[in-house]
């Protein structure tokens, strides 16, 4: 699980009932009336941005068809998944023998024809799921059920096939002839990267980013913090409560963040040398950490956004509340068009990323379509000018 996903997992708060999904509203309210008039499907593709609840809301279904729920104090039964049976609270901890998780990390233990048994290092350098990992999943969902009403299989990845196309054929063949009570659910960025022989056997579940309000909510129920700070971690969240969690359980995540701040700021002012130099790195660190450097790619979209709204006067939206002072400056020195110019230039090269093109040519073809911002917002940074709210903000959560 990734440690994003995970913490998201663990906070009923802004959720109803027993559901653990952070907003998403409608998402739940459909999987709750398919389960009610028992239209649950062998397949699901749900997509949405990195760390937006897209592993918890699978998690949640797998809750949802295997609840057993008890009368509570008053001899009412709770709406499934309650979050206190027995199969609810095993999901939770992830022991429940018929919930299984495949992402491109995990081991593969070679009980199925043609597959060996992987190693650690092996599991840990792995990049895609491979065909070994359908192969098991394929010998796991002809068994029945052990303990649970139905078996949930969740691909956290499923863009991360192996390219030779031998994992989406065997895929394919499983959802052409689904197993009985068995739940597949496939997890992407976008149904773009997924063939459409796959997406057309599957029920689409899109998943957008949640409000601020209902990720402060979660973060109000979960404790921890002050309301200054969680007025901060949801607003740098950008609608992802994995995000915010992660910050808040994470003593380096925001002096993360500021580094990475420091650098897109920069690198916006930097000389088409030094762009090139982050480009090249980025290019480099993608090989080794994508989602990295795709989420440095959000960063510099959630930057040139705030730009964009200061360059109107409109300040409570800004989501880098602790650098509105350099963000400011960069929003008067900038011309009218060049805010919406950066955003399309990102949000085209994070699609290129996506779709596997070759990361040093897309990342150094972003630096030449960038604006740049004044040099003078650099000159802020270094004379130490940054809002120093962040780190305080950061010792009141810790603490």
């Amino acid at each position: 699980m990734t440690s994003e996903d995970a913490v998201a997992t663990r906070s009923g708060p802004g959720s109803s009932g027993g559901w653990q999904t952070i907003g998403h509203g409608a998402a739940r309210l459909y999987l709750q009336r398919s389960h009610e008039v028992d239209r649950i499907a062998h397949a699901y593709l749900i997509t949405g941005p990195d760390q937006v609840g897209k592993r918890t809301l699978a998690l949640d279904l797998a809750r949802l068809v295997n609840c057993t729920p008890t009368p509570d104090m008053f001899g009412d039964d709770p709406s499934p998944p309650c979050g206190r049976c027995a199969p609810c609270d095993r999901i939770e901890r992830e022991v429940h023998a018929d919930i299984k998780v495949i992402d491109p990390h995990t081991p593969i233990r070679g009980v199925s024809s043609g597959t060996r048994e992987s190693t650690p290092e092996q599991d840990a350098s792995r990049t895609l799921i491979s065909i070994g990992h359908i192969r098991e999943m394929q010998h796991d969902v002809s068994l029945n059920p052990f303990e649970g009403v139905r078996k949930v299989v969740i691909l956290d990845g499923a863009d991360r096939m192996s390219p030779d196309g031998s994992g989406w054929n065997a895929l394919l063949k499983t959802l052409e002839e689904p197993p009985e009570q068995v739940v597949i659910v496939l997890l992407a960025p976008s149904a773009r990267s997924l063939p459409e022989t796959v997406i057309s056997r599957c029920q689409l579940i899109e998943l957008h980013p949640v409000s601020t309000e209902e990720i402060e909510g979660g973060l109000i129920d979960r404790g921890g913090a002050g309301l200054e700070v969680v007025a901060q971690l949801a607003r740098l969240a950008g609608g992802r409560p994995g995000r915010a969690f992660a910050a808040l359980t994470d003593e380096t995540t925001l002096d993360r963040y500021r580094q990475a701040v420091i650098r897109v700021l920069v690198t916006s002012a930097g000389d088409i040398e030094e762009r090139f130099r982050y480009a090249n790195e980025m290019a480099r660190e993608f090989g080794r950490n994508r989602e990295l450097v795709l989420r440095e790619l959000e960063l510099w979209t959630s930057i040139w956004r705030d730009i964009l709204l200061l360059k109107y006067g409109v300040t409570d939206s800004v989501a880098n509340i602790a650098w509105i002072s350099q963000l400011s400056a960069a929003a008067i020195g900038v011309g009218e068009d060049d805010p919406r110019q950066a955003i399309e230039a990102i949000t085209k090269a994070a699609d290129g990323l996506h779709r596997n093109g070759m990361a040093r040519v897309v990342l150094e073809f972003l630096m030449l379509e960038l604006p740049a911002i004044p040099k003078d917002v650099v000159g802020q940074i270094e004379s130490g000018d940054a809002d120093s709210s962040e780190s305080d903000g950061w010792d009141d959560a810790a603490s």
